[in-house]
C-alpha cells in the first residue's frame, strides 16, 4: 500500500532537510467523541521513497514496520534535544533560559504605562517604575519587583509587581497582550513592550502588591501626575520568593527533579 506525496524539502538555514520517513497512526474511531481526535492505538513507520526519476519524482510511503513505544519516545528527545540546543551569546540581563523557560530582569527607568478603568480613568503617561524581573515558563509570564536597581543574586528577596492585571501568583493575566511567539535570549525587549503597551485595567486578586497607605490606585495616580522622580520602593510589598525559590519552582514546572 503506496501513497503518493510531494516531493518535499526545506531549509534550516544551514542545513537542506527532506522528507525521509512518515509515521501512521491508527485509532478506533467508533470511539472518538464528536469534534474530537481518537486516542492512538498503534503507529507505523515508514520510508517516503522516490519511485520516479529526478526529472519527474514520484514521492511515496513505502511499507513499514511496527513502530516501538522505545524507538518513538527516542525520536522524540532526540529531536527535543536538537531544537533546544543554544550557542546564543546570553545578554547580561537574561538569567536562566531553556527552551521552554527564560527568566531576565530589566533596570528601573521610565517607561509609558496605559490604564483604562473606573478608578483612573483613561490615561496615559511616562512614569518611572522599579527594577523588574520576568519569568517565561512555558505558556506562563510572571513578573516580579526587585528593591535594588541591580542584577540579582541567588538570595535576591522578589517584591510583587505593583502592576494591575497581575495575579497573586504573580503571573500576568495576558488578555489582548501581543506576546512574542517562542523564546530567545535577544527577544526579552518584545516581552517587555508586550507588557507595558497593554492596558491596565484591574486588579487581580487579593494580595495588596503595594504598601502604599491610600492602595495601588494612589500610587498610581501620583505616578501618573509626575510625584515621584523615580519609582518609590518602600512601597512595594515583599513576596515569600527569593530568586533562588522561584528557580525551583521553574524547575518543577518544567517537570525536573
Amino acid at each position: 500500500m503506496n501513497h503518493t506525496l510531494n516531493n518535499f524539502d526545506m531549509s534550516t538555514g544551514e542545513t537542506n532537510i527532506a522528507l525521509s520517513q512518515a509515521i501512521l497512526v491508527y485509532s478506533d474511531e467508533s470511539k472518538s467523541h464528536s469534534g474530537s481526535v481518537p486516542a492512538a492505538l498503534y503507529a507505523t513507520v515508514h520510508p517516503v521513497q522516490n519511485f520516479g526519476t529526478e526529472a519527474k519524482p514520484d514521492f511515496q510511503i513505502a511499507p513499514g514496520r511496527p513502530l516501538t513505544r522505545e524507538a518513538l519516545q527516542a525520536m522524540f528527545e532526540d529531536m527535543a534535544k536538537r531544537h533546544s540546543l543554544n550557542t546564543d551569546i546570553i545578554p547580561e540581563n537574561v538569567l536562566s533560559i531553556s527552551a521552554d523557560h527564560m527568566v531576565w530582569w530589566m533596570p528601573a527607568g521610565e517607561r509609558n504605562v496605559f490604564f483604562n478603568n473606573k478608578e483612573l480613568g483613561k490615561r496615559g503617561a511616562k512614569v518611572p517604575h522599579p527594577a523588574l524581573l520576568f519569568a517565561v515558563v512555558k505558556h506562563q509570564w510572571y513578573v516580579f519587583a526587585l528593591a535594588k536597581n541591580e542584577r540579582p543574586a541567588a538570595e535576591t528577596a522578589l517584591q510583587f509587581a505593583p502592576y494591575f492585571n497581575v495575579y497573586d501568583s504573580c503571573a500576568i493575566c495576558i488578555g489582548s497582550a501581543q506576546v512574542p511567539r517562542g523564546i530567545s535570549a535577544y527577544a526579552t525587549a518584545q516581552w517587555e513592550n508586550a507588557f507595558f503597551d497593554s492596558e491596565f485595567t484591574h486588579i487581580n486578586g487579593k494580595e495588596k502588591k503595594a504598601t502604599h497607605p491610600r492602595g495601588e490606585y494612589a500610587l498610581w495616580k501620583e505616578l501618573l501626575d509626575g510625584v515621584y522622580p523615580t519609582f518609590p520602593v518602600e512601597f512595594l510589598a515583599p513576596t515569600k520568593l527569593t530568586l533562588t525559590t522561584l528557580m525551583v519552582s521553574v524547575k518543577k514546572a518544567l517537570g525536573a527533579q
